[in-house]
C-alpha cells in the first residue's frame, strides 16, 4: 500500500478451519473485519495509535489497514468510493460540496480541538524573523508568504480571524499551499514566512531553531475543531455494526490519551508503550515527544458545532461551498454516543 495508491476491496477472508489433528472438525473461525483508515502523521492521528497499540481493535475484531495521505482533503474521494472506510480531517469544503452532490460521509466524532492555554496551534514564525525584528505583531504578516495546508480547509478560517484581529485581510498575505512535511523544508530554506503549524512538527522546528511559535491560535479562535472524523457509506451503510465497533475501541484510545496527558497538554510520566508507539510513527526521540504540545479530543466524540458554524460562515463568504448544507447534515452522532453509553461514564484519571 502506498500513500497515493489503493488496492481493490478484499473479499472476506476464508475462515480458518479448526485442529487437523482432531477426527471432528473445530468451528470455523470468522476472520477479523478489515477497516482501511486514512492517516495524516500528524498528533492527531493519536487517539487511533494508542487505540492500536493497545490492542483495542483487536479485542473488537477489527484489523486497521493505515493509509496515509498528505492532507485529509484528499481522503474525501476516496472515502465516498470506499477505498477507505475512515478518515480524520477537517470540515473541509470538500466535504460540505460532496455532501451538497447526496455523498454519504460524516463527521462521527471529535478528533482534534484546540484549549486555551495548550499551543498546539499556532502562528508559527521563521526564527531570522523573530530575530531580526521583522516581525513583532501579527501586523507584520503583511507582504508575507503564509502557508495553508491545502484549499477548502476550514484552517484558513483561523488565518482570516488571526489577521482580521490585527487589522489585516486575505489580501494582506500571499496565501501558499503545501502539506506539513514540504512546510518544514521551505522554513529551512527560508522560502516560507509563516504558517500556522501543529504537532509534531512545531515541536521539532522549535528545537532546531527554525521558527516560534508566535501566538496561540486560541488566543483569539477558542475551543476550535481542528479535525474530526469521518465515516464514509462503507461504515454508514454496509456495516453499521463494525463502525459501532470501531467506534468504541477508538473512544477507548481517546480516553486513554487524555488520562495521558498532563494540564499542560504534554505527555505525563509513565506511559512508555504510548511514548515507544509515537517513536514509531512520528520519527522522534521520547524527549521530543514528552514535549510536544498536544490537542484535546472529547472522551465522548462530541463535537463543538459552534465551531463548525463559525467555520462554514468563512466558506460561504469565500465562495468555496454553496451554503445549502448545514452543520447538522455533516454530522452522525449514533456511532459515538452508543460506545460512550457501552464505555460509561468518563472519569479523568488523577495524575
Amino acid at each position: 500500500m502506498t500513500a497515493t495508491g489503493f488496492p481493490p476491496r478484499m473479499s472476506r477472508r476464508a475462515a480458518i478451519a479448526g485442529g487437523a489433528a482432531s477426527l471432528v472438525r473445530a468451528p470455523a473461525l470468522a476472520a477479523n473485519d478489515k477497516v482501511t483508515v486514512a492517516m495524516t502523521a500528524g498528533l492527531a492521528d493519536a487517539p487511533m495509535i494508542v487505540a492500536m497499540e493497545r490492542g483495542y481493535f483487536r479485542a473488537e475484531n477489527i484489523d486497521i489497514e493505515k493509509v496515509v495521505f498528505a492532507s485529509a482533503s484528499q481522503t474525501i474521494v476516496p472515502l465516498a468510493s470506499k477505498q477507505i472506510d475512515v478518515a480524520g480531517g477537517s470540515i473541509s469544503a470538500a466535504l460540505y460540496n460532496g455532501v451538497d452532490r447526496n455523498i454519504n460521509i460524516k463527521a462521527v466524532a471529535d478528533r482534534s480541538h484546540t484549549t486555551q492555554g495548550i499551543p498546539y496551534l499556532t502562528i508559527f514564525v521563521r526564527q531570522d524573523h523573530i530575530d531580526s525584528g521583522r516581525f513583532k505583531s501579527l501586523k507584520d504578516l503583511k507582504g508575507m508568504n503564509f502557508a495553508i495546508i491545502a484549499k477548502g480547509i476550514t484552517v484558513t478560517a483561523l488565518l482570516e480571524a488571526g489577521l482580521r484581529s490585527a487589522g489585516l485581510t486575505m489580501q494582506d498575505v500571499d496565501v501558499v499551499y503545501m502539506d506539513y512535511t514540504k512546510q518544514v523544508l521551505a522554513l529551512k530554506n527560508k522560502a516560507l514566512d509563516a504558517t500556522i503549524m501543529g504537532e509534531p512538527f512545531a515541536t521539532a522546528l522549535v528545537e532546531e531553531k527554525v521558527g516560534v511559535r508566535f501566538m496561540n491560535t486560541d488566543d483569539y479562535f477558542p475551543n476550535y475543531v481542528v479535525t474530526v472524523f469521518l465515516y464514509g457509506p462503507s461504515l454508514l451503510e454496509e456495516r453499521r455494526e463494525v463502525g459501532e465497533r470501531f467506534m468504541k475501541a477508538l473512544m477507548r484510545g481517546m480516553r486513554d490519551y487524555n488520562d495521558a496527558l498532563d494540564d499542560r497538554g504534554l505527555l505525563s510520566s509513565g506511559n512508555d508503550d504510548i511514548i515507544s508507539a509515537f517513536e514509531r510513527e512520528f520519527k522522534m526521540w521520547p524527549k521530543q515527544l514528552r514535549s510536544m504540545f498536544s490537542h484535546s479530543v472529547d472522551p465522548n466524540g462530541l463535537i463543538n458545532m459552534k465551531s463548525v458554524a463559525i467555520d462554514r460562515d468563512f466558506l460561504v463568504a469565500d465562495g468555496q461551498i454553496s451554503g445549502k448544507v448545514k452543520p447538522e447534515q455533516l454530522l452522525d452522532e449514533t456511532f459515538a454516543r452508543k460506545a460512550a453509553a457501552a464505555l460509561g461514564p468518563y472519569t479523568r484519571k488523577s495524575r
